[in-house]
């Protein structure tokens, strides 16, 4: 795998694989549940809806290295926009991410896009350390559903292209970033909360969530007996851990991240 990896026009043979790097994507590097992985995977990534899409339009491309496809990335020209940048993970750090990214910017302003966008999950938290490096800040996020599985997207855009009264908008983000400081969250947590009932006591470790903090619950005052999670975004107990840790609040929908040093390059 050391030759550098090149980008070309999606064809209809490669819907498989591009299917197989979005569920390889999704599985490893994205707080979402099983069940919710396979509802994106069959609203976006059917196979054949897949091989339509690559016949009749050019509007994904997809990175080979060695000979074997290692990403992909959907633009959209309509509206400038980067979306489903994935790389297969087992070919991180080889550049994929970054080749993609540079010919997905290239090509949107071949055809007249003035300001390139990249659209994300919010389930996806490492990707703001990837358009980062490209000088790609956080400039929106809101709701919306995907075969009626409610998301959150995000929204990056190059600083450059910001207008000054976005400054404002930089420092609330900067705020929010400097409330993540675990002793900050910790000193305004209550010491208990109900679950099913009963009352559990709230411990000091506060795992950083999408939408808030998560905040491990135990059966008695001396914190030995772990019961479950307090979301802080909510105050609610109602979180759900599946098999791989993921963690979700069925009240707000807050989401665990994935660990902070999970490589983001696989974008």
């Amino acid at each position: 795998m050391s030759n550098q990896p090149t980008v070309r026009r999606a064809e209809p043979d490669d819907a498989a694989r591009v299917r197989e790097i979005a569920e390889s994507t999704f599985t490893q590097a994205y707080a979402l549940s099983p069940q919710d992985i396979e509802a994106i995977l069959d609203a976006k990534f059917v196979e054949d809806d897949l091989q339509s899409r690559f016949e009749r339009d050019d509007t994904t491309l997809v990175a080979e290295n060695d000979g074997v496809l290692a990403g992909f990335a959907r633009l959209d020209v309509d509206d400038g926009t980067i979306r489903w940048l994935h790389v297969d993970p087992e070919r991180r750090g080889l550049g994929v991410g970054t080749t993609l990214f540079e010919a997905a910017v290239d090509e949107l302003e071949s055809q007249g896009v003035e300001t390139v966008r990249g659209v994300v999950l919010s389930s996806n938290t490492a990707a703001g350390a990837f358009f980062e490096r490209f000088g790609y800040g956080k400039t929106d996020e809101w709701r919306t559903e995907i075969d009626g599985l409610d998301v959150v997207e995000y929204t990056f855009t190059a600083q450059a292209d910001v207008e000054s009264d976005d400054r404002g908008n930089d420092a609330a983000r900067e705020g929010d970033r400097e409330e993540w400081d675990p002793e900050n969250v910790a000193s305004d947590l209550p010491d208990t909360a109900t679950a099913d009932g009963e009352e559990v006591y709230l411990g000091d470790d506060v795992v950083p969530g999408t939408e808030g903090g998560f905040v491990s619950t135990y059966t008695d005052d001396e914190r030995t007996t772990e019961h479950g999670y307090y979301c802080t975004n909510c105050g609610s107990t109602a979180v759900s851990v599946d098999s791989m840790e993921r963690l979700e609040c069925q009240n707000c929908g807050n989401v665990r991240r994935p660990d902070d040093d999970y490589d983001g390059s696989y974008l």
